[in-house]
């Protein structure tokens, strides 16, 4: 017993010298250092409070233009085939560079069917593959010209957008059954793209509640308005207000072929009228001015929006102007009082 306590004292004693001597090194001898310094320890690696890349919630960012028309005077230029990447020729690298992009096809693929309006809007068969190089992955067909060389047109048009890889969705008189919406994953987000025209305010609320069920972020992309009224009418208010009660974290309109103001409601966007993208043969105010529509989305709906202003030139063709904002462009600038709801 005496022998072990004789031991672990001279243990003692070896590091508390060691510990002195250390100590002369470094500081004034003789001072005193404590025994814990005398056995040095690895410092534990900081620790980061940042998750790592896999646990960070899912991001993607959906965009939006207007009324796509490949018809007229842009289809003519078109078929000539003089100018590869016409009409997108100045905008597609921003195009590509989006995770989802949208439009609004106003016009018809089409190589047969009987006209339904004197001047159909009737675009090349190139169209679906244009729009791809372009950067587009959806176009809505819920408008007022996609039946402009009747049902037989319409339906061939589908047919060609589909075996192309170009996705389509929404409604029309000809087509009322057909399911409005689309749901496509992106980056992890289920967004739900639904396509409104003519299609009445309980069945379209009635839409939204079905998307919602299978969805994290519900877009609308609805077809309707006064053709170059500055500004939505009450019906449109109202309409995109039960819309976004239904669900929706978002409504975006087209058909007025000018951009008319954008509203909150319930802390949702509604942009009530984004003009023209492709259009040529515009003359009125404000219709060669258009707006593309960057919606930020996540699992927990849209984050964030950028509204970028798009100038038209005589042929048609956009190009985009100045730097992103949070309010859309009119032109002519100005305020815009919205109407009044009851």
């Amino acid at each position: 017993m005496q022998a072990r306590r004789a031991s672990a004292l001279t243990l003692l004693g070896l590091v508390l010298a060691a510990a002195w001597f250390s100590s002369g090194a470094s500081g004034a001898p003789g001072s005193p250092v404590p025994l814990a310094s005398a056995i040095r320890r690895p410092m534990p690696p900081p620790v980061s409070l940042e998750a790592p890349p896999a646990a960070r919630a899912p991001r993607a960012t959906v965009a939006f233009v207007g009324d796509v028309s490949m018809a007229l005077g842009v289809g003519v230029v078109i078929k000539k085939g003089q100018e590869p990447g016409f009409p997108f020729a100045q905008v597609a690298e921003r195009l590509r560079s989006y995770d989802l992009l949208v439009g609004n096809l106003e016009c018809v693929v089409t190589s047969q069917g009987e006209a339904a309006i004197p001047e159909p809007l009737v675009a090349p068969l190139e169209t679906p593959r244009l729009l791809l190089d372009a950067g587009f992955d959806m176009v809505s067909v819920a408008n007022n010209h996609t039946l402009d060389m009747s049902e037989a047109g319409y339906f061939e048009m589908l047919e060609r957008l589909d075996s192309a890889g170009l996705g389509a969705f929404g409604t029309t008189q000809a087509s009322p059954g057909r399911e409005a919406f689309v749901v496509r994953e992106v980056s992890g987000i289920r967004i739900a793209l639904i396509g409104h025209v003519d299609r009445g305010r309980a069945r379209s609320r009635q839409d939204v509640a079905r998307a919602r069920e299978r969805a994290d972020v519900v877009i609308v992309f609805v077809h309707w308005g006064i053709e170059y009224m500055l500004t939505p009418t009450k019906y449109q208010r109202e309409a995109s207000r039960e819309l976004i009660d239904a669900g929706a974290d978002a409504v975006i309109a087209a058909h007025a072929h000018v951009v008319q103001p954008a509203e909150r409601y319930r802390g949702r966007l509604i942009a009530h009228g984004i003009g023209n993208f492709v259009f040529s043969g515009m003359t009125r105010t404000g219709s060669h001015t258009g707006t593309l529509l960057a919606l930020d989305v996540s699992r927990e709906g849209v984050t964030g929006h950028r509204f970028l202003r798009v100038a038209i030139d005589d042929r048609g063709a956009p190009r985009f102007v100045g730097e992103p904002s949070e309010e859309p462009p009119l032109d002519p600038p100005g305020p815009r009082p919205l109407p009044p709801i009851d």
